[in-house]
This record gives structure tokens, sequence and C-alpha cells, in this order.
């Protein structure tokens, strides 16, 4: 394995490793319904990540998700755009490949618009419940 998948594995781990730590410490306002958008957004940047180191191609930390998400499907020739002619270059193909981009940007949209554990909100969230947790993780494992 190459020292930049180890390094983005690092920073990942980090990542993963502060969430955790607010958990454990009480965060006031920490809810495993919410965190669910926090936990499926991590995993989604965590693999664009991870998939970007494999592949050698550098990380920019500060990038937003969809633009992760958009040099991965490009780097593995999975975006709409550069499909093929014939069967992988269908429309329908071309709107799965792009409505994947879709759910990794309302997953992170989610969890940025207060109903996630992010950007450390002054007060309690209030919205999603159980089954919005359901259909976010799912989506992300997705």
């Amino acid at each position: 394995m190459n020292s930049g998948a180890t390094g983005c594995r690092t920073e990942v781990s980090d990542k993963l490793r502060f969430a955790r730590t607010r958990e454990v410490r009480g965060d006031p306002y920490w809810n495993p319904v919410l965190a669910a958008a926090e936990r499926a957004k991590q995993l989604i940047e965590a693999t664009a990540q991870t998939a970007l180191g494999e592949l050698n191609i550098e990380v920019d930390k500060n990038a937003a998700l969809p633009a992760l998400i958009s040099t991965v499907q490009k780097a593995l020739k999975l975006d709409a755009g550069s499909a093929p002619d014939g069967p992988d270059g269908s429309k329908a193909v071309k709107k799965i490949l792009s409505g994947s981009v879709n759910i990794a940007v309302g997953v992170a949209e989610l969890r940025n618009q207060g109903f996630g554990s992010g950007h450390d909100q002054a007060s309690a969230p209030l919205g999603p419940g159980v089954r919005h947790a359901r259909l976010t993780v799912n989506a992300a494992v997705t």
C-alpha cells in the first residue's frame, strides 16, 4: 500500500475518533438518530478519500463531498460524462451514475442543514426521526 493511502486512512480515522469522543463525553446535542447523518456522510467521505488514496490521486483536504465523489467517479470512469457508447452509455445507466452522486450530496446536505451532529448547533436540532436515520444510512451504504 502506498503512503498516500495510509495518510488518507489516518486522517479518516482521526475524524471518526473525534466523532466518537463527542459521543462518549456526553455531548448534550448528540443523539443517535441525528448522528446517523453525520456518520453516513463520514462513511461516504472516507470511502471516496480511500479510493483516491489507493489510486494515488492527491486528496484535497478542503474539498467538498460532491467534488470528492466527482473526482472518484472520473478516476474510475464511472461518471455519466465518460460513459462509452453502447450499454454502458445508455440513458438508464447514465441516470444511475448521476443518481449515486445525488445520494451522496443529499446525505451531506441533510447533515449540513442541521439534521446531523456537525456544525456545532447552538440548540438541539429537531426534525428527523428513526426513519430518516435509516434512509440516510442505507443511502450511504449503497
